[in-house]
């Protein structure tokens, strides 16, 4: 990468943890002979959301240790004027790349940008095309993966009742609700006749509606994510989807609660009591081992993203995170040599991945090759998650 000469003297910043990086075969550029800070900003549930928060800060870190950055610095916030102000923090820290993950920020991220155009920045899942030529997108196609997340979940399900949320202003939030739904609806078309049909719960408006008067659509906040898990798991539905950040923390944490009330509660396996039907989850994000209740996970590989976009990203040996050659020759934008301005994650060019996990195969031996099999009918064109 070329570098871009700094006279902006750079406060002290504290480093930030080292996190624990999946193994991979890494180029290193040559060190750098200057400060080059990498900046982060996320939104609400910072960057231990076990998501695109935390995938894009253990990238980032990882290219610090591969000497693309001299440091990194990254700020949890809360809200829209919350990311201008820290928007301004770093900006005082003369970040070379400042990155604000999730649609909460996009509009601040987009004024901010404008305003400093020979700075440079990118948005990762901003929800939107609408934004400044120094400013990079990173989104995901979450359409085709909602879809099987549907079929999935009734596929796991004990009580036959499913459900999926989303927090307000999450990208695509009505298509992923729609595909959910009709991925729900092809589970029962083609299920064994012996099996029950599966339902795609809808609450009631009363207590959950949003703005645009959806009742699967929630507050980005940790107790709204656990209200609605409460009131889903008091209507018998035991596969909940959560699409957002705080909500869905909130969604996942109260399902481990609950499941280990139940587990506590259960009557002495010997008496024949099968016991309750326990919570599950299909995680957006990667599973990681941090929740039992996760049974499936939709994961947005920001590691193809990010490779794709800067060509001088450390690269790795792992056919599922090599970015493809790029198509035209890379420009330089802030310093940085780039290939694509805007990205798109999807199933087709890895992306996104869904996998079942671990546990949930052995308890449903064909969940995995479900999963395979509507992803390769969606790919062929067979299905359209779009139509059902």
């Amino acid at each position: 990468m070329r570098m871009r000469a700094r006279t902006t003297q750079i406060a002290a910043l504290a480093a930030v943890g080292v996190l624990t990086l999946s193994a991979c075969s890494v180029t290193a550029p040559e060190a750098l002979e200057e400060e080059r800070l990498g900046c982060l900003v996320s939104a609400p549930a910072g960057f231990d959301d076990h998501s695109a928060g935390a995938l894009t800060l253990e990238e980032t870190e990882l290219a610090r240790g591969a000497g693309v950055f001299s440091g990194t610095s990254s700020q949890r916030v809360s809200g829209g004027s919350a990311t201008s102000a820290a928007l301004d923090r770093m900006h005082g820290h003369d970040c070379a790349l400042t990155t604000v993950i999730g649609p909460g920020g996009a509009d601040e991220l987009a004024d901010f940008a404008a305003a400093h155009p020979d700075d440079l920045f990118l948005g990762v899942s901003p929800g939107t095309d609408d934004l400044p030529k120094n400013v990079l997108s990173m989104d995901f196609d979450l359409v085709p993966p909602a879809y099987i997340a549907g079929f999935t979940a009734a596929t796991a399900s004990e009580t036959g009742k499913v459900g999926i949320v989303v927090s307000h202003g999450f990208p695509q939030a009505d298509r992923i609700l729609a595909a959910f739904d009709a991925g729900v609806d092809l589970y029962n078309k083609e299920k064994d006749e012996d099996l029950p049909k599966a339902e795609s719960y809808h609450p009631s408006s009363d207590r959950a509606a949003s703005a645009n008067g959806s009742p699967r659509a929630i507050d980005d906040t940790r107790d709204a994510g656990k209200d609605y898990f409460e009131r889903s798991f008091d209507a018998d539905v035991d596969v909940l989807v959560p699409f957002g950040s705080a909500a869905a923390m909130g969604v996942v944490t109260s399902a481990d609660e609950k499941r280990t009330d139940l587990t506590a509660a259960t009557e002495d396996p010997e008496s024949g009591d099968d016991g309750p039907s326990l919570p599950k989850v299909i995680w957006y994000g990667t599973a990681g081992g941090f929740s039992k209740a996760i049974v499936a996970t939709v994961e947005p590989n920001v590691r193809r993203g990010l490779r794709t976009m800067f060509p001088d990203w450390p690269q790795s040996r792992n056919p599922d995170e090599v970015a493809p050659a790029p198509k035209t020759e890379p420009e330089e934008i802030g310093g940085f040599e780039v290939s694509e301005r805007r990205y798109e994650g999807t199933i087709d060019n890895g992306g996104v991945r869904i996998v079942a996990e671990d546990g949930f195969l052995s308890r449903v031996s064909d969940a995995g090759r479900g999963i395979t099999d509507l992803r390769e009918r969606i790919k062929s064109g067979e299905i359209d998650p779009e139509k059902g």
